[in-house]
């Protein structure tokens, strides 16, 4: 029985993955109609002394009745140009490949006329599927001639398109990231006219390259369009209020990401639906549903492995974009998180389309599509995983599926695309997707580069770090205390570290914890016994008790507890428990009560940029928790900066706990922060807790005003602003739970515009 047609059709189809990149290789690009008359005389055997030659290179170059074929195709069909260009072509190929060229084309047609060549029998589609043996030469009919040209200039055209709208998502990031940089430059153009309009220079707080804002002499400088967008685009929640807060599993990005985002999704989706060229009678595909399976399955694979480089470049914590941007971890983690979904929504369509194709057409690499379609499948499970859900349940399901079906994922998807190549142009198409891969690993590599080069600059010997931590039960806080003399980067205000707790039972893991405050020993200080470090009066100590800390049974000297080997400075952190490795933490440290518990870590960072709130005359904290440390590590900067214009610090802080409360507070930040006009409220939002607490925390809040309830947000921001008055500048900085934050952030928005003060607002990470 004869094999049918249409599974012939179908293998042909497959193994031509790419036919504008085998036209390449076997013709110019100037010559279609030459391709074409190569092609339906490509399987035709004649019955001469290389017609009948097994191998196709010796046919097409040796047999003098193919040759005389495609001479005469190329006379009836194409243009002197495409014909020229087509035979110099494959005559380099056969001086190449079989060292024989070809012979002239005047010697083979010249002598024929036009009657003759009308005469010469014509080749018609069932005969080319049927591959028959000629003994004379041949002319693809009108209609046949017609088909094949069509056939190949429509799969030239989409898998053009395909190229092209895979490339686009490049484009579409380069184009978002180029905006962030000239909005980054023309800032810090901005800040530099204002300092050499003042006459003076200010010493710059944060890292270099870090957030830029100019100095806002005053928002007469701001215009309407600047405002209306602060006020419309940039600031806002996408939905009204909720922007930290989740609907139900999911917290949706602010409205210019949620605008990006959107932009990006609408492009992936046009650009999977358009540029397809689909008929009946396709030589590859005849029926029109095959064809459009087939072109959507393609593009919607190709697009999703365009969009692999760019999962994997905004998901590292060493993200080169961010630093030419300044935006921070949180945005492009966003970006990170709406790429893969859209890229496995375009993975699942791919692998539907060619189960359908499989199902449909019976074909028979059906075994290799299953085999090789799992790396798709497990990237799939991953990203899904891998949602944004505040439920730390999903975080080591996506982990172990990426760590465990890496090695797959990115093997399998090249073995993917090579199993449905299958031709001569294989390893040439296969090249050019593997660059794909290669560019993931790379990124990858340089991420993993840079993470073992900040853990070396922190300390050569990474692997004897040691921190002491102490679990406040009352409190509910833990605080870690690190060891950061041989550092090479002094850590800066809002900046993280990430930190391996080599004696936990999963040292593998790492948690980001922002740094509350830093003490630096002074010169007099260094005969001290060791065990007296920690009383020592640090120019880094902000709020952070200095004399006592409590573990449940009441205030216990610091003398009592020990200390760290003495070094030039350390870095503090306020951690509060929750689930999984701070939980651990916080048993470690209660388990060695009364001593601190001694622990092993290995510390990589600094990250993060310290915000530029140095620029702003007037700045407000809006803190919950152990957010706490984002104005703690502000303060002493911001107090101790000639330069800075910052003269007026109010902090919002809510709180739980009244322990925690007393316990912050006991160290008074007026004391650390001359030159400052700082007032603190605190709202502890829980009962009156025990009598020890209550008394403690009476005691220390004789300059801070201490109540009950939750602190109204709005009314905070509109006081700041009204005491600020017409001039001057206002930085909103919230890092608390998420209601807070959005209470924080529709505040701001409500505010702007409304008055003469600029208002910027700044958000820090809370839950990581």
């Amino acid at each position: 029985m004869r094999d049918s047609p249409l599974l012939r059709l179908l293998a042909i189809g497959g193994a031509i993955w790419a036919a504008d990149a085998e036209a390449t290789r076997q013709t110019p690009l100037e010559a279609p109609c030459f391709e074409a008359c190569q092609w339906t005389l490509r399987p035709i055997r004649f019955n001469d002394s290389a017609g009948t030659s097994p191998s196709p290179r010796v046919r097409a170059c040796e047999s003098l009745l193919g040759l005389t074929s495609l001479y005469l195709c190329a006379a009836v069909y194409c243009t002197a140009g495409e014909r020229i260009a087509g035979l110099d072509y494959l005559n380099a190929t056969c001086q190449a490949s079989v060292q024989s060229p070809i012979p002239p084309f005047d010697d083979v047609v010249a002598n024929r006329t036009d009657d003759d060549i009308a005469r010469v029998r014509r080749l018609r589609q069932a005969e080319w599927e049927d591959a028959v043996t000629f003994a004379e030469p041949v002319i693809p009919s009108d209609a046949f001639f017609g088909l094949a040209f069509d056939t190949l200039d429509s799969w030239s055209y989409v898998y053009s398109r395909h190229t092209l709208y895979g490339s686009a998502m490049f484009i579409f990031w380069g184009v978002v990231i180029a905006i962030g940089l000239l909005n980054r430059a023309v800032m810090v153009l901005g800040h530099v006219t204002a300092k050499k309009t003042r006459g003076w220079e200010s010493i710059p707080l944060e890292e270099p390259g870090g957030d830029s804002i100019p100095a806002a002499s005053d928002a007469r400088s701001q215009s309407r369009l600047s405002i209306w967008l602060k006020r419309h685009v940039t600031l806002p929640a996408t939905f009204g209020y909720r922007n930290a807060e989740p609907f139900g599993w999911y917290t949706v990005p602010p409205r210019i990401q949620s605008i990006t985002i959107l932009a990006f999704a609408i492009m992936n989706i046009v650009f999977c639906v358009h540029g397809y060229r689909v008929f009946p009678g396709n030589l590859y595909f005849p029926r029109v549903f095959t064809q459009s399976w087939r072109y959507v399955s393609d593009r919607t694979g190709i697009i999703s492995f365009a969009n692999f480089p760019l999962i994997w470049l905004f998901g590292m914590r060493n993200n080169v974009v961010m630093w030419l941007t300044g935006w921070d971890f949180a945005t492009y983690n966003n970006f990170h998180r709406w790429v893969a979904r859209i890229a496995t929504v375009e993975a699942v369509v791919h692998s539907v389309g060619y189960t359908v194709l499989v199902y449909d057409l019976l074909a028979a690499y059906v075994v290799d599509y299953w085999r090789n379609s799992t790396a798709w499948f497990a990237y799939e499970a991953a990203a899904l995983a891998n949602k944004s859900t505040g439920n730390n349940f999903h975080v080591p399901i996506a982990a172990i599926i990426a760590l465990l079906d890496a090695p797959e994922r990115l093997r399998g998807v090249p073995d993917h695309t090579h199993s449905l190549i299958r031709h001569r142009a294989s390893y040439y198409v296969g090249a050019r997707y593997d660059l794909l891969v290669w560019a993931c690993c790379f990124i990858w590599a340089f991420d993993r580069v840079l993470r073992m080069s900040r853990t070396l600059a922190f300390n050569l010997r990474f692997w004897n770090t040691k921190a002491e931590a102490t679990y406040d039960k009352d409190a509910n806080i833990v605080r870690l205390s690190v060891p950061c003399g041989t550092s090479l980067y002094r850590p800066g205000p809002g900046t993280f570290y990430y930190l391996h707790m080599l004696n936990d039972v999963r040292f593998w893991e790492s948690h980001p914890f922002t740094v509350a405050s830093v003490r630096a020993l002074r010169d007099s200080d260094t005969t001290k016994d060791t065990r007296q470090d920690c009383e020592v009066v640090e120019e880094g100590t902000t709020l952070l008790p200095r004399a006592t800390t409590t573990n449940g049974n009441g205030p216990r000297p610091v003398s009592e507890q020990g200390g760290p080997q003495r070094a030039d400075s350390t870095m503090y952190f306020l951690i509060r428990p929750y689930d999984s490795s701070t939980r651990r933490l916080a048993r470690a440290a209660a388990a060695s009560w009364p001593h601190p518990a001694s622990l092993r870590v290995i510390v990589e960072g600094p990250y993060g940029h310290t915000k530029p709130l140095h620029r702003f005359e007037s700045v407000l904290f809006v803190a919950g928790g152990s957010g706490i440390v984002v104005p703690v590590s502000y303060l002493e900067a911001l107090g101790g900066d000639a330069a800075s214009r910052t003269r007026r610090v109010h902090v919002v802080w809510a709180v739980r706990e009244s322990a925690f409360a007393s316990s912050v507070l006991r160290e008074d930040p007026r004391d650390s922060c001359d030159g400052l006009d700082l007032s603190l409220d605190v709202y502890v939002t829980t009962g009156e807790g025990g009598g020890g607490d209550a008394g403690r925390l009476a005691e220390v809040a004789k300059r801070f005003r201490v109540l009950r309830g939750r602190p109204y947000v709005r009314g905070e921001v509109e006081d700041a602003v009204r005491e600020l008055g017409d001039r001057g500048s206002l930085a909103v900085v919230a890092c608390g739970p998420a209601r807070m934050a959005d209470d924080a952030r529709k505040a701001v928005v409500s505010m702007v515009g409304r008055g003469r003060p600029r208002i910027e607002y700044f958000e820090e990470s809370f839950n990581w």
